[in-house]
């Protein structure tokens, strides 16, 4: 955790929510998992909880509301802290960046904060499931440490939605402590949440968060999203300000003596002057996620005087259509990616097949990994999104959290005993506790490199994963120092968007909506790529909207007018 944007080996939450899905479903494994959380454009289907906030100062709120109001007073106060000054600060809530691993780490939890309390503890693992306690080495470890005794009951990540569901059924199983991520949220969670779980506003809301620092130190959007049914249930794992860029490769357009594009029109151009197919080389993979940031497209809602009008609706998600179906029409996108092939864009960009991609931020860190040791001048770098016509663009925050735990109910002083652990688990990197949450004890679990950083040992690899982590995080930073040159491109690539990030009508608000409603808006998803790729037209568009408001689109409008003021 110490070499990666918390973790060097197991990555870091941070890619798109639609690919977020598809491949927790699918099946990932233990180091590729937590590079896979974010999403700056929620596709229409997507849930609506799946990211990303960091430490800094927010942007400025679009709009209040009667349900903003009533979730700020809900969550804590936000004192944040610097324990260790990292070497590229946060700019407007950007990621802060740490260039080296520090020689000395802080103490932020002067003494065991448990009294002795034992707790099970119920969290996914999207790879081999740990041994349990009492063989387990490291649990041993962390609960001594605690001053408590947590159980974990670790759960297939692939198969989790069906657990919570059935867990959930049956009150008297659910566990002391329980992991959901945003995604699993069953349909109408807000209301077992308020019958199960504790509202830990009654421990925390306001400055109560004081007597626990780390907790005061996740920023204030990161636990709106733990908020249901007027009351803060969950504790979150919060991510980062940006999530989705347009890479190109770096590498190959200083031998080819090109620039990135800085507006609509040039991309365009640039991908037909790049394509050329006798040498296998396309200048673009399918963009249509970075089409919608550049274009400015809303994530859901978009307010337009005193009505909403929904993504697919609006002005902006239309020229993005256009715009990417224009991209097509030139023959510069790989017609593997023309064909719908999403599985090997990486592969087609990492070889040179494609030369400007849009992905996760979490991609950036993993493609180095794979093709670094083969070809050492390989750099993939993001371009700084622009406008269509080059001018500043508009570009939406991501959703501030990504994964919860929740506390069942229980007596107080078992819930302020919980809470102190959690003050534990989040301690922020550079510290004593953050070190042994994601790694486990120096010299049974990891060694250190020459550049300080963490590598797990064999009974690490075996031992160590993220349960305690699941339970609570720290905000995130990036110190993957392994990588030269990635921090600092990384971080300073994220100021430089960061004054351009606004908040959507809805940011930070946990809305569920009624079941009635949850496949409302997935034709235009198979829609936009017909579009896309010239099988369909705009007045296909016009006529699935006609049908989507007679078929509750307005309706749906109506229920998200309410959460305003």
């Amino acid at each position: 955790m110490l070499g990666s944007q918390v973790d060097p080996s197991r990555g870091r939450p941070h890619k798109s929510a639609s690919r977020l899905l598809n491949e927790a479903s699918g099946g990932v494994n233990r180091r590729s998992f937590l590079g896979i959380l974010s999403g700056a454009v929620f596709l229409a289907a997507a849930p609506a909880a799946l990211t990303a906030c960091s430490g800094g100062a927010a942007p400025q709120a679009a709009t209040s509301g009667s349900l903003a109001e009533t979730v700020a007073k809900l969550v804590p106060a936000y004192k944040p802290l610097e324990l260790v000054k990292p070497d590229i600060p946060s700019v407007k809530g950007s990621t802060p960046g740490f260039t080296s691993i520090p020689s000395s780490l802080v103490k932020s939890v002067p003494t065991p904060p448990g009294s002795g309390g034992t707790y099970t503890a119920m969290t996914p693992a999207w790879w081999a499931v740990p041994p349990a306690l009492p063989e387990n080495s490291y649990y041993k470890a962390v609960n001594e440490k605690l001053g408590a005794t947590i159980n974990f009951q670790v759960n297939d990540g692939n198969a989790y939605a069906d657990k919570v569901q059935t867990v959930l059924a049956s009150p008297k199983d659910v566990p002391d402590w329980m992991v959901i991520p945003g995604w699993n949220l069953p349909p109408r969670f807000g209301q077992a949440a308020a019958g199960v779980f504790q509202d830990l506003s009654e421990f925390i809301a306001g400055d109560k968060v004081n007597k626990y620092p780390n907790l005061a130190n996740i920023p204030t959007a990161a636990w709106k999203m733990g908020c249901f049914e007027g009351g803060l249930y969950g504790l979150p794992y919060p991510g980062a300000l940006i999530s989705d860029a347009i890479f190109y490769r770096a590498d190959l357009f200083e031998e080819l003596g090109v620039k990135p594009p800085t507006s609509a029109d040039e991309y365009r151009t640039l991908a037909k002057e790049l394509t050329d197919e006798s040498k296998n080389r396309w200048g673009s993979e399918d963009v249509w996620t970075g089409a919608q940031i550049m274009h400015g497209v809303v994530p859901k809602w978009k307010q337009v005087g005193g009505t909403l009008q929904n993504k697919v609706e609006t002005e902006e998600y239309r020229a993005a259509l256009e715009w990417t179906a224009k991209l097509f029409a030139d023959g510069s996108v790989h017609p593997d990616a023309v064909a719908g092939n999403a599985q090997q864009s990486k592969q087609r960009f990492e070889s040179g097949a494609s030369l400007m991609a849009s992905d996760g931020m979490g991609s950036w860190h993993e493609a180095l990994a794979r093709v670094l040791p083969s070809n050492p001048k390989f750099n993939m770098q993001p371009m700084d999104y622009f406008a269509p016509d080059g001018g500043k663009p508009i570009l939406f925050r991501a959703q501030p959290a990504a994964i919860f735990s929740f506390i069942k109910k229980t007596e107080p002083a078992k819930v302020e005993e919980m809470l102190a652990l959690a003050n534990f688990m989040a301690a922020p990197f550079g510290t004593e506790e953050n070190v042994l949450i994601n790694n486990g004890v120096e010299g049974v679990h990891f060694t250190r490199d020459a550049q300080g950083i963490p590598k797990a040992t064999a009974k690490g690899t075996e031992e160590v994963t993220s349960t305690y982590a699941f339970l609570v995080n720290a905000p995130i930073v990036n110190s993957m120092v392994q990588y030269p040159g990635l921090v600092q491109s990384q971080s300073e690539w994220e100021a430089r968007q960061a004054p351009n990030v606004v908040e959507d009508a809805f940011f930070g608000m946990q809305i569920q909506e009624p079941a009635k409603f949850g496949s409302l808006s997935k034709p235009f998803d198979d829609l936009a790529k017909d579009i896309i790729r010239g099988r369909k037209s705009m007045k296909d568009l016009d006529a699935e909207l006609a049908t989507w408001k007679s078929k509750g689109g307005d309706e749906l409008r109506d229920f998200y007018a309410g959460f305003l003021a």
